[in-house]
């Protein structure tokens, strides 16, 4: 645990300056001088964070910060554009989908429905949310739309339809029923 907080320190350290990285680096002497580690009077910003190898996720956190930092401006410029594109895109089309739903349960609204009826407040409380917000509404649309897709899984099955029997098959168990009794 202590050479956990030693590496950090030793982090820590090489990304400061001036009187901070002194402070830090005699700290980190005296832990290391403390714990009898070889190199304490090296450089112990030098010693600590090579010391323990980095796994999977460390290695995939250098590839992907390498190739962060080697990208192309022209390309940069390219992956700019279609990202503002496809965020315009993604924006206009949960507008349309949210009108759409809208317009679908204005649709289911009973017309002579009471002041109570639960098509009838839903329908105005979709009303006043595209009024007062239309982005919470595009943000809430889906959000129920989630809600009913589980609520469908998680339903029963419904019952299976009964067999049709024929007349003849009908005839056939009563006869045998009857010759039983």
């Amino acid at each position: 645990m202590r050479s956990l907080f030693m590496e950090a320190l030793a982090r820590r350290a090489a990304a400061q300056a001036g009187q901070a990285r002194r402070l830090l680096d005699a700290r980190l002497a005296v832990l290391m001088a403390e714990c009898g580690q070889p190199g304490a009077a090296d450089g112990p910003v030098a010693a600590a964070p090579a010391a323990r190898p980095q796994g999977a996720l460390g290695a995939l956190a250098r590839e992907l910060a390498r190739g962060h930092g080697e990208a192309a401006p022209e390309g940069a410029a390219l992956a700019q554009r279609e990202l503002h594109t496809l965020r315009r895109f993604r924006a206009t089309w949960t507008r349309l989908s949210a009108e759409e739903r809208l317009r679908q349960a204005l649709a289911q609204v009973p017309p002579q429905a009471g002041p109570l009826n639960s098509h009838h407040l839903v329908h105005r409380a979709l009303v006043l949310m595209r009024e007062t917000s239309p982005e919470y509404l595009q943000r809430f649309v889906p959000y129920v739309d989630a809600l009913l897709a589980l609520d469908r899984m998680q339903a029963p099955p419904p019952p299976a339809p009964a067999p049709v029997r024929s007349r003849r098959a009908a005839a056939s168990r009563a006869a045998v029923r009857r010759s039983r009794s």
